[in-house]
């Protein structure tokens, strides 16, 4: 082969090819950002985590050789929690009991620190205790407790953050009560001619345990507080692969396209329907199905032992999550075509799943990220999905925003749906079948009709066999075309509908 023809079939190649490896590249480096970036380093992007401060401390005196002296451990410890706070990254709220419970139970707050009443009077019996003969002999005394709680149910990271809390307030409380503690309970001790043993020693300078514990644990046959993010998942494919398959299939059913199994491909005679008609066909196809597969999903959870949530708000909002994204597939396949298969991966999945908050929450995502995800179905079903699963169907724990927000994807896709396919209609853009390509000297299938995915070519001199019936290429590009003349369908002089650039 000369020099020639190796660069002219290296231009050949390069020139089919070079689309789909800028596409692969595209979207794989769209992945890695999405994945990677949202998940590598979520403390670093970590802001205004919304975290309780419930301080019920009474207050207490302790008796000192000098005289009394008033504690109010609890006002030390929001104030050592305010003043030290990174107000960037922890947003803490000073409420009441009331009103932490409730943000708790709505999923507000990743958790609340609860001081209680009895506090400072605990402190006064520690410094008491460690200057009697018990703390003398090596006995360590009780020490106060404060708690921390977390609820898993709003975040598999709210026990992490709880945790971060907690080192911060022992090393606090050790720094600014420590000495002044064990130095009030030596002077008590030496009043009595005593010392204070090591053991009491210690627990005077740590004076307060920070106890961390779940609020409101998972429901049974649930140890992962992610579920409500996979159970989207389900939901999402559901509703977008869904879209694809019903589409793919009525396509090739309505004989739009060839219906291939393995080495065969089946044409079909095209039905007489138009783009909308055929776009409402596959939204009533779509609409039908998504109760099933909402059912089988609930099925599948009661096999596996999920409860603690209510069937028929898992049901019903299955189906809205379902079809609102299966709505808007399907629309914007009759858009813009195949290259809907690639834009409704990217819009329900590639950026989906990394902004939905169930594997990281919104709190330490980027801001992109956040951006990205206030809109996204993803997001909403794993909202709406970890309010019925998590939070007793709570309309205020995302519920309610979440179903708003799917409605109006749904609308969305209806109104685009409905505009693209009027639109293209009007323009007289028929859904145009391309023939296979016909070697050279065999003429052109041109100038007669093509009847049930059928293709005839003209004889060129080279006899009747080799005018047969050539097979149309069902995956071929394809164009809309306006309509040659009207007729009925088969009869000469139509033009039947096949694979399109405007696919629905």
């Amino acid at each position: 082969m000369t020099d020639s023809g190796h660069t002219g079939g290296f231009r050949e190649f390069a020139s089919h090819s070079a689309g789909a490896i800028a596409v692969v590249c595209g979207l794989f480096f769209l992945l890695a950002f999405m994945y990677l970036g949202g998940t590598a380093d979520p403390q670093a992007h970590a802001r205004h985590v919304p975290v309780a401060v419930v301080n019920e401390d009474a207050g207490a005196t302790l008796e000192t050789p000098i005289g009394p002296r008033n504690l109010d451990v609890g006002t030390q410890i929001t104030a050592g929690l305010l003043q030290n706070n990174d107000w960037e990254k922890l947003r803490l709220h000073i409420v009441d009991a009331a009103e932490a419970e409730e943000g708790l139970r709505d999923g507000s707050y990743f958790g609340a620190v609860r001081i209680p009443p009895e506090l400072s009077q605990q402190v006064v019996e520690l410094v008491n205790a460690a200057a009697t003969e018990a703390g003398e002999t090596g006995e360590s005394p009780d020490r106060a407790s404060v708690t921390l709680q977390y609820s898993p149910r709003v975040s598999i990271v709210s026990g992490q953050v709880m945790n971060t809390v907690a080192e911060r307030m022992r090393a606090s409380l050790h720094e600014s009560m420590g000495a002044t503690l064990l130095s009030d309970s030596t002077m008590l001790a030496d009043a009595d001619g005593r010392q204070i043993g090591a053991a009491a020693a210690l627990a005077l300078q740590y004076p307060v345990e920070v106890d961390v514990t779940e609020w409101n644990p998972l429901p049974d046959g649930v140890t992962n507080a992610s579920l409500p993010m996979f159970y989207a998942l389900i939901v999402i494919l559901a509703g977008f692969t869904g879209a694809m398959i019903i589409s793919n299939l009525l396509d090739a059913r309505l004989g739009f396209i060839p219906l291939e199994i393995g080495p065969l491909a089946l044409h079909v005679h095209v039905a007489p329907f138009g783009r909308l008609q055929t776009m409402f066909r596959k939204w009533a196809v779509t609409v039908v199905t998504a109760p099933l597969v909402s059912a089988l999903c609930l099925w599948v959870a009661d096999i596996i032992g999920v409860t603690g949530y209510d069937a028929w708000d898992m049901f019903w909002f299955s189906n809205l999550v379902i079809i609102a994204v299966g709505v808007c597939a399907h629309a914007i396949l009759a858009a813009i075509g195949n290259a809907g298969l690639l834009v409704n991966l990217v819009l329900f999945v590639v950026l989906g799943i990394p902004t939905s908050g169930g594997a990281t929450p919104t709190q330490m995502l980027p801001q992109i990220f956040v951006a990205i995800g206030s809109l996204q179905p993803m997001h909403q079903a794993y909202l709406g999905l970890r309010s019925i699963m998590f939070f007793d169907s709570n309309w205020g724990a995302g519920l309610g925003h979440a179903v708003w927000v799917l409605g109006g994807w749904c609308v969305a896709g209806v109104v685009l749906g409905v505009a693209v396919t009027l639109l293209y209609e009007r323009m007289g853009l028929r859904r145009q079948a391309v023939a296979d390509r016909v070697p050279a000297g065999r003429g052109v299938a041109s100038g007669l009709p093509i009847r049930n995915g059928v293709s005839r070519t003209r004889p060129s001199g080279t006899g009747e066999a080799e005018a047969r019936d050539s097979v149309v290429a069902g995956g071929g590009g394809a164009v809309g075309i306006p309509d040659p003349a009207p007729a009925g369908p088969g009869e000469p002089g139509q033009v039947v509908e096949g694979d399109a650039a405007h696919r629905q």
